[in-house]
């Protein structure tokens, strides 16, 4: 598998990072604009009947997306760009700040995840916590299920800041089940573009 360098850009206000994604992965603005042809090919990969749950599923998520984009502070979000037969798993990998509340630290935003979610150190360092994030909702009259994980990654030389990732992957859909090894492929894609973050050194 090839890899290539993604840069997500420095502001005066936020610090700069790059992440290593995989051949025919891409990045995407928080506007999401890009994302719908994304969800309609991947919902074509997919059993015609699990599709229609399927796309009100992905369309919902997208919708979530949007909404938690003009609430929070979403950077990036991350998706295959390219989706075959052999490869119908849509997956998703959101980026955002999160800001520590007055009073509070990052550090105590990784404690309240460690508490709350029972989120686990990633890497060797601790720098990156990780927990699950799986879901079980009805779209549609249609069950659906939802694994992912979220990920809390230590900005340097920031008290208040830390910056977070979240994968959706789909799992189920009426009984429509994507096999887990494909689930856990894809999990360990997103633990591995997360444990590529590289800080820019400000100057």
């Amino acid at each position: 598998m090839s890899l290539r360098a993604e840069l997500i850009g420095e502001t005066v206000s936020d610090p700069s990072f790059a992440v290593l994604l995989p051949t025919g992965w891409e990045a995407h603005a928080p506007d999401l604009a890009s994302v719908d042809e994304r969800v309609d090919a991947a919902v074509a990969a997919l059993p015609v009947a699990s599709r229609g749950a399927a796309l009100a599923a992905l369309r919902e998520a997208v919708a979530s997306a949007r909404a938690e984009a003009t609430r929070a502070d979403v950077i990036r979000v991350f998706s295959p760009s390219q989706v075959g037969e052999d490869e119908a798993i849509p997956v998703s990998l959101v980026a955002s700040w999160l800001v520590a509340p007055a009073g509070a630290t990052a550090s105590d935003l990784g404690a309240t995840m460690v508490q709350r979610y029972r989120a686990r150190p990633l890497d060797e360092r601790g720098t990156i916590l990780k927990w699950s994030a799986a879901k079980t909702s009805t779209i549609e009259g249609a069950e659906v299920r939802t694994a992912g994980h979220g990920y809390l990654v230590r900005v340097p030389d920031e008290k208040k800041r830390a910056l977070v990732f979240r994968s959706t992957i789909l799992h189920g859909v009426d009984g429509t089940e994507i096999p887990d090894d494909g689930i856990d492929a894809m999990e360990l894609v997103c633990d591995a573009i997360v444990a590529s973050v590289r800080w820019r050194r400000r100057d």
